[in-house]
């Protein structure tokens, strides 16, 4: 009898612990559910709020009556002072022409003219015309530009086809290697093929 009931009482034991084994086991499954969605969320809550994104930045070219001509990089929404502020106008530079508090426009050529000099009209890449004119524009002259003595502003408003980028670079190329000896000497600056040469070949000198 007694070999009986320790039989039952090792049984029940048995039971008994595997009872409380699967109770913990269902507890503990019903515990992780809450516990990964906590998780998550703590993960993807940042995710939610992102940061602001930096303004955009856009890109201007500015030569003339400017110590440094060149392409600066400037951020959305900035206005025309700003970027003449970058380059460093020269004292000469008449900037009453120019329209400082206006926005500027990605891509846009900024000419700074100098005293009893008129302002240049400029298409950027937006097709429109960036800075104001003193008048319409009008076709080259018929007497002929020296390319040796004559400034970007001079060079891009009396030469057809040459805008104030190319301009500048015919006045860098000059002051980096000396004067043109000849005329065809112009095409060695960057930009300037044969198809430009000749629309210009005939109203330029070196003399």
């Amino acid at each position: 009898m007694d070999n009986i009931d320790k039989r039952y009482l090792i049984a029940g034991s048995f039971i008994l612990l595997v009872l409380v084994f699967l109770a913990g086991f269902k507890y503990a499954e019903y515990r992780n559910p809450d516990s990964s969605e906590q998780l998550e969320l703590i993960e993807v809550n940042p995710a939610e709020k992102p940061e602001r994104l930096e303004d955009s930045l856009i890109q201007v070219y500015i030569c003339g009556e400017v110590k440094k001509p060149g392409v600066y990089q400037l951020k959305e929404n900035d206005r025309v002072y700003q970027a003449v502020e970058m380059a460093g106008p020269e004292d000469k530079a008449d900037l009453r022409l120019i329209d400082m508090a206006r926005p500027l426009v990605d891509g846009e050529t900024i000419v700074i003219p100098g005293e009893g000099e008129p302002a240049v009209e400029v298409a950027g890449i937006q097709g429109a015309s960036q800075l104001p004119v003193s008048s319409p524009a009008s076709p080259a002259s018929s007497a002929k530009v020296n390319i040796n003595k004559a400034t970007a502003i001079e060079l891009a408003d009396k030469l057809n086809g040459i805008g104030p980028a190319l301009s500048q670079r015919i006045v860098d190329y000059r002051e980096a290697n000396g004067a043109f000896q000849k005329i065809e000497d112009i095409k060695n600056v960057s930009g300037i093929g044969e198809k430009k040469f000749e629309a210009i070949k005939d109203h330029i000198t070196v003399r």
